[in-house]
C-alpha cells in the first residue's frame, strides 16, 4: 500500500450493508483518504452513509450501484454516490400522479446519480422503471465481466482524447463489460458532452428502449 495512504481502524462495508450481507460479509477497512476497503471483495469504495440508499430499491439496481462504485486499484479515480431515489419523492406528486392515472409511473420510477469529479460537472445518471427489469441481470455482482472489443477500446481512448474525466471512461468501460450498449454519443453541442448506454431490451413492436438507462454526462 502506498505510504500515503494507511489503514486507520475497522468498518463495514456500505456496498455489502447495502446488499442485505451481515457479520463477516460486510468486514471492511477504513483508509486515510476516506474510503473502505472491503475484505469481501468489492475493492476499495467511497462511503455514501450521507446518502440513502431506499431499502425497497430493486435488488438488480443495488447490485449495478455496488458494481459501479467499487474500485479494484487503491489509486485508479473512483465515483461518489450523490443521490438514490425510487418510488414518489413527494405526496403532492403522487397526488397529481394519480389524478393523471399515472401513479404507477411514478411509483415505479428509481434514479441514481455518481459524481466523477470533485463539482459533479461529470457524472452517471441511472434511471429505471422496477416494472420493466425482466431483462436485466437479477445481480450485477455475479457477472462476469467480458473483454472490450476493439470498437469500445478506440471509443473510451477517443473519450480520453475529449477531455473526459479519468473516472468517467472508467465507468463507461465498465458498464459496457457487464452487458450495456452505447445507444448515444453526442460531442456536438458547445461544451457539453453526452454519451448514452442502455440495458434491458426494447418494448415489445417498439425500438423505445425498457430497463436500465445510464446517461454519462461532462463538461469540458
Amino acid at each position: 500500500m502506498n505510504p500515503s495512504i494507511t489503514k486507520t481502524g475497522s468498518s463495514v462495508c456500505p456496498a455489502c450493508q447495502m446488499l442485505g450481507h451481515d457479520g463477516d460479509f460486510c468486514r471492511a477497512t477504513s483508509l486515510s483518504d476516506g474510503r473502505i476497503m472491503c475484505v469481501n471483495g468489492c475493492g476499495f469504495i467511497a462511503p455514501f452513509n450521507a446518502v440513502s440508499v431506499p431499502s425497497n430499491m430493486p435488488y438488480s439496481l443495488k447490485s449495478l450501484l455496488a458494481v459501479m462504485l467499487g474500485e479494484r486499484e487503491l489509486h485508479a479515480p473512483y465515483l461518489k454516490l450523490t443521490l438514490a431515489t425510487f418510488g414518489p419523492h413527494a405526496s403532492s406528486n403522487l397526488a397529481a400522479a394519480c389524478a393523471q392515472g399515472n401513479e404507477g409511473t411514478l411509483l415505479n420510477h428509481g434514479m441514481f446519480i455518481l459524481s466523477a469529479d470533485r463539482h459533479s460537472f461529470a457524472k452517471l445518471q441511472v434511471t429505471y422503471r422496477a416494472d420493466e427489469l425482466q431483462n436485466v441481470p437479477e445481480d450485477f455482482t455475479c457477472l462476469k465481466k467480458k473483454a472490450l472489443d476493439h470498437e469500445t477500446e478506440q471509443f473510451l481512448r477517443n473519450l480520453n482524447l475529449h477531455s473526459c474525466p479519468p473516472a468517467l471512461v472508467k465507468a463507461i468501460g465498465k458498464l459496457v463489460s457487464i452487458g450495456f450498449a452505447i445507444r448515444v454519443q453526442d460531442f456536438s453541442t458547445g461544451s457539453y458532452r453526452r454519451i448514452q448506454l442502455h440495458c434491458g431490451g426494447n418494448i415489445a413492436g417498439t425500438s423505445v428502449p425498457k430497463g436500465i438507462m445510464v446517461e454519462a454526462t461532462y463538461l469540458v
